[in-house]
């Protein structure tokens, strides 16, 4: 049963009251994303907005105990992904391969068999023998990697190499995703990762933050 809509012409008007307006994101959330990719820029501000309605939601509920915990890993779930997605926008859309640093984020080195005559590869076994063991001809060859296979950290650490953030913001960009990666209760309680306010706060601070941080080094 929905609420009366006094009451909830009441939390619409509280959870508003302290959103930022338009002018504010156009001016201060990821300018230069704005310029470039109006989708992805409307989508995070949508991901921003929620956030922000759910935690005054919570906080006009004066949450505590369980539902406070609620609150938190919400909140936690929902910044680090509009962190994560803006970090791939830079390395991904914004740069790419032709950037030493990325290259190197995207490719690795793999052992790539070689085929040779079967001639040839009884001269190799004669000369060359390690317990027995066959021997296979191959090389190293830089490949590339899927993109989902790139680790989080990993990622992280090129910004910092491309000298858009520094190494401490790294890594509180890194701590809160390993909290939102143990938000699953068996990984929780492996780690004993403590969700509070802190934590919560700082990912709401970090998101603004790489606005601001990555608009001084990337022109609109």
């Amino acid at each position: 049963m929905a609420f009366k809509f006094e009451i909830s012409d009441y939390i619409y008007k509280y959870c508003n009251s302290d959103l930022p307006d338009d002018e504010w994101y156009e001016e201060n959330f990821f300018p230069f994303i704005k310029r470039k990719d109006n989708d992805i820029w409307n989508r995070l501000v949508i991901e921003h907005r929620n956030a922000r309605t759910i935690y005054k939601i919570f906080e006009g509920l004066q949450a505590e105990n369980e539902l406070l915990l609620a609150q938190i890993k919400t909140q936690i779930i929902m910044y680090v992904s509009i962190q994560e997605e803006v970090i791939n926008y830079i390395l991904f859309k914004l740069y790419d391969e032709t950037n030493q640093v990325v290259f190197e984020l995207t490719h690795r080195e793999k052992l790539t068999r070689i085929s040779i005559p079967e001639t040839s590869m009884e001269k190799l076994k004669k000369e060359l023998n390690h317990d027995n063991k066959d021997i296979i001809p191959c090389y190293y060859k830089q490949k590339k990697v899927k993109k989902n296979t790139i680790k989080y950290e990993n990622k992280v650490k090129a910004l910092v190499k491309l000298e858009l953030i520094d190494n401490d913001f790294a890594s509180d960009l890194i701590t809160l995703y390993e909290f939102r990666n143990t938000v699953h209760l068996e990984a929780e309680m492996k780690k004993g990762f403590d969700y509070n306010l802190k934590i919560a706060k700082l990912a709401y601070r970090r998101v603004e933050g790489l606005s601001i941080n990555l608009s001084k080094k990337i022109p609109s």
